[in-house]
């Protein structure tokens, strides 16, 4: 499962109406997208919510990597590309995904809180502590639901989330949510997607002392 974002940053005097007009006429284009369980048309725009400047900001989790590739590499992200240039994707692989208390609603917020896993941490225990910290935050009214996922070449962990009502102020990056494709909602795995290796794993064929056959 494959977590994706990019942010369009605006000029402070941009009319959103133009980012809106476009997600009305052209949002629907993704509801029913192969290998896509949901995007987020997301929207920050300056003097709301906190907010200092105008951003589009799509995010995305592919349950298939196939729909992700069939994307961005001539399909619909091409659109993106010709309206504004070719952003820089961000891209995480998810380690947990998890439904909240109003996951039966429609989400009208979005909250984005970042943290890097400091050189001296021990990554499975800081991953570990996140994917509780993702429930806790979820038990919240209004949670629809939410996901963590690392980029491992930065250990940046981004915790992503959904809501009915306004994003807590916890999450530091806040979102207006335009549109909501989930074509595929239904086959994201729930829950934790992070299990140690089994001693089965480690005695692989090919391993004569029995440890791990290769890396």
């Amino acid at each position: 499962m494959h977590a994706m974002q990019y942010e369009i940053t605006l000029p402070a005097d941009y009319d959103m109406g133009i980012i809106r007009e476009r997600v009305a006429t052209r949002g629907h284009l993704l509801d029913d997208f192969g290998g896509l369980g949901l995007k987020v048309y997301g929207i920050r725009e300056r003097g709301v919510g906190g907010s200092t400047l105008n951003q589009y900001s799509p995010f995305y989790l592919w349950h298939d990597e196939a729909g992700m590739n069939a994307f961005l590499f001539g399909g619909p992200f091409s659109g993106i590309v010709e309206s504004f240039g070719r952003p820089a994707v961000q891209h995480w692989t998810v380690l947990g995904f998890e439904e909240g208390p109003a996951f039966g609603s429609s989400p009208v917020a979005a909250g984005k809180h970042v943290a890097r896993i400091p050189d001296e941490t021990d990554p499975v225990a800081f991953l570990g502590e996140a994917l509780d910290g993702l429930r806790e935050h979820l038990r919240q009214d209004g949670a629809h639901s939410g996901a963590l996922a690392v980029d491992p070449r930065t250990w940046q962990v981004v915790r992503y989330s959904l809501w009915t009502g306004e994003a807590p102020e916890s999450d530091e990056v806040r979102y207006q949510i335009l549109h909501l494709s989930s074509p595929h909602l239904d086959q994201l795995r729930r829950g934790r997607q992070w299990d140690q290796p089994s001693n089965a794993a480690n005695s692989a064929p090919g391993s004569a002392s029995g440890g791990p056959a290769g890396h």
